[in-house]
């Protein structure tokens, strides 16, 4: 049987962490929402998943801002692996609370190398017992605009300000 992607399956099979609103004595420069690209960016450089490579870097780090102002922690083992996580790797750039560790190797070698080896991609998967059902068993094996559907759906990249608490 051929294997078929589903992204409301992916969509509910991701981890998810809490997001914590983070205090009123934290300061941060409010910014606007950002207009959405209107057209894929599926196959541009630096893009994933239909997101653009600068989407992706503001969400990172803002990712990384809300660890440091206690509302996150960052994720300690991989996902695949149980090693020690070294990155943080997120199909959905539009939901914070659903970023997964993964250590570089499972990352950057087999996950993003997956469009080109998907059987490395599942053995690795196999040698580490993931079960079915589990995130990386449903992601695409071949590049999808997430993005494009999220953003069909009115989903927006994140801002500081979603993540305040009310004043």
């Amino acid at each position: 049987m051929a294997f078929v992607f589903d992204p409301d399956a992916l969509l509910a099979a991701l981890p998810h962490r809490e997001v914590r609103p983070f205090g009123p004595g934290v300061a941060f420069r409010s910014t606007g929402r950002r207009v959405a690209p209107q057209a894929s960016a599926l196959f541009e450089d630096g893009a994933y998943n239909g997101f653009t490579d600068r989407e992706r870097y503001r969400t990172a780090d803002l990712s990384i801002w809300l660890a440091k102002a206690g509302s996150t922690e960052r994720p300690m083992t991989c996902d695949i692996c149980s090693a020690p996580a070294d990155d943080e790797h997120a199909e959905n750039y539009y939901d914070l609370s659903s970023w997964i560790g993964m250590c570089r190797r499972c990352h950057r070698s087999a996950l993003h190398g997956r469009f080109k080896r998907p059987g490395k991609w599942f053995d690795l998967l196999d040698q580490n017992e993931v079960p079915d059902g589990h995130w990386a068993r449903v992601v695409s094996l071949e590049p999808f605009d997430l993005a494009g559907l999220l953003r069909d759906r009115g989903w927006e990249e994140p801002i500081k300000a979603d993540y305040a608490t009310a004043r």
